[in-house]
């Protein structure tokens, strides 16, 4: 019987040696492209940041806007009120209004919305039940 000569394996690990067998190759990053790498990493995060404070920005200016339009009509509805209540009953009452109505009226008409008075029925009435109007 013939025996086999005992066959060494050194070259077929890739855990000792690089790809190749060459032993002058050097695995990961060099200097350069780590640099490279980390740059690329802070233009990304800055873009996010940037994003993230734009839309943050938008945020506050869209809530700001909302705000200074109610506090326009706000002023708008009270310069109303103010009006009528300047106005004698006389011409209160040739507008078909009392003193009691002048909120509800200036408010009806300037934001369409009625006080309700009637939960139960589910519609708002009018505070000025007259029909005609002075026109």
């Amino acid at each position: 019987m013939m025996t086999q000569p005992i066959q060494v394996f050194e070259n077929l690990t890739s855990e000792t040696s690089p790809a190749g067998g060459n032993a002058l190759t050097k695995m990961g990053f060099s200097f350069d492209d780590r640099r490279l790498i980390e740059r690329e990493a802070r233009l990304l995060r800055a873009a996010a940041v940037a994003e993230t404070v734009t839309d943050a920005l938008l945020w506050v200016r869209r809530h700001v806007n909302h705000l200074m339009a109610g506090i326009k009509a706000d002023l708008k509805l009270r310069a109303a009120e103010a009006q009528l209540s300047r106005m004698s009953d006389r011409e209160l009452s040739d507008l078909g209004l009392c003193r009691a109505d002048i909120h509800f009226a200036v408010r009806e008409r300037t934001e369409g919305v009625m006080p309700q008075f009637d939960a139960v029925a589910g519609h708002g009435t009018p505070a000025n039940q007259n029909v005609r109007r002075a026109a």
